[in-house]
């Protein structure tokens, strides 16, 4: 049984994607399987603590994937869990919500991964993914054989741990999906096949009523992070302040800073637990607002990362006044922002940032069934603008209002 007031974990273990990476060729391989694990956790969700659900995706470790690849397969996997939930009304409008997130594992024995890819010592081995100290109430896998070999590795890692005490959990296997086979995708974009990893690294947003966009931004902003210990690491989060958000739409359903601040914050934690076990909590600092931005929060981890959560007045923040960061990990929408920034620092004589962009999550391809098929039910889910229309009129029904 879970902490009062602590939402319950649960994992999704799933094998290797599909060597053709596309939308469609995810639902067939996942569709299943994902769309029972959302059900029974929405299940779960209703009248309770939304579950948290970590979806953990093999990697091959000896495939080397670029950025662009990574926030591909990422991104394309996002949409189809809002997909899946906008066809089985899982939604903060119907009470039973459920909150997932991305991750990869991989199986390999030698830890030793290849040269020149983005996720080296970067992703969790299946060993370590099963020792960590998270209380999954349930673990799900595919019904087949390769999804069953990882399901039962992880089992014998995780039941023999003896480093602590494991809660109870259940185990359920899920109909497995369709297994694809065929050359890498053409339609993926490489670009960036060649970038090294930072030290410093930014990105920024309002972060309002956290969706699966911002869930995206803030993974491979993790990922593109430098893992080495031995260095100091710094991830510097934008997040616009009160002041300048007065005029958004269904403002009154805004959440303040602090709010938006803790809603970055847990998600964060809880994605870097699973890229390494070091990156647990040591402290947290709130400092006091400087000229250029406004109230600031550090949190020191203890594998050595800061987290430095700043409020900001203007769209360049941090990125124009910390010479330090060298890298900006932003959306296709907000592009331009990225060349100003950069603009600003060759003015000052600063490096230009090394950018990284995620996409901008679209339905596309024609999704959604019959039944619900709008593409604005499904941007709904990665609208903070729609999210607070749906919150507005939620609440404005529960006291009677028209």
């Amino acid at each position: 049984m879970a902490e009062a007031n602590v939402p319950p974990f649960w994992l999704l273990l799933l094998p290797h994607p599909p060597s053709d990476v596309s939308l469609n060729n995810l639902r067939l391989a996942y569709g299943p399987c994902l769309s029972q694990a959302l059900r029974n956790a929405s299940k779960a969700s209703a009248g309770a603590s939304n579950v948290i659900l970590d979806v953990a995706i093999a990697y091959d470790v000896n495939s080397t994937f670029t950025y662009s690849q990574v926030q591909t397969l990422f991104g394309l996997m996002y949409r189809l869990i809002c997909v899946i939930c906008t066809e089985q009304r899982i939604d903060l409008e119907y009470g039973n919500d459920v909150d997932a997130r991305i991750i990869l594992f991989h199986t390999a024995q030698d830890k030793t991964l290849s040269d020149g890819s983005l996720l080296q010592k970067s992703v969790i081995d299946l060993g370590t993914l099963a020792g960590i100290d998270r209380v999954w109430q349930q673990v799900c896998s595919l019904e087949s054989e390769n999804a069953e070999a990882l399901l039962q590795e992880f089992l014998q890692v995780r039941n023999g741990s003896a480093q602590r005490t494991i809660s109870g959990y259940q185990v359920e296997r899920l109909p497995g999906g369709l297994t694809i086979r065929g050359q890498p995708t053409q339609g993926i974009n490489t670009q960036g096949t060649s970038f090294h990893r930072h030290r410093s690294v930014a990105l920024g947003g309002t972060f309002d009523h956290l969706h699966a966009g911002h869930k995206l931004l803030l993974t491979m902003a993790a990922l593109v992070l430098c893992t080495e210990p031995s260095q100091a690491r710094c991830l510097t989060i934008g997040i616009t302040g009160d002041e300048l958000l007065k005029n958004k739409q269904y403002r009154e359903e805004l959440e303040d800073f602090p709010q938006r601040q803790s809603a970055v914050q847990h998600f964060l934690l809880d994605i870097l637990e699973l890229i390494s076990p070091t990156n647990v909590l040591e402290s947290t600092n709130n400092i006091q607002s400087a000229e250029d931005h406004g109230r600031e929060v550090h949190d020191i981890l203890k594998s050595g990362l800061t987290i430095s959560y700043v409020e900001i007045f203007d769209p360049c923040g941090p990125t124009i006044t910390d010479e330090a960061i060298a890298a900006l990990v932003l959306s296709g929408e907000t592009r331009k922002g990225g060349e100003v920034v950069n603009e600003k620092r060759g003015e000052k004589g600063w490096a230009a940032l090394e950018v990284f962009e995620v996409d901008v999550l679209d339905a596309g391809e024609g999704e959604a069934s019959d039944e619900v098929q709008s593409e604005d039910k499904f941007q709904s889910k990665i609208s903070s603008t729609d999210i607070r229309r749906r919150v507005h009129q939620k609440k404005s029904g529960a006291n009677g209002k028209p």
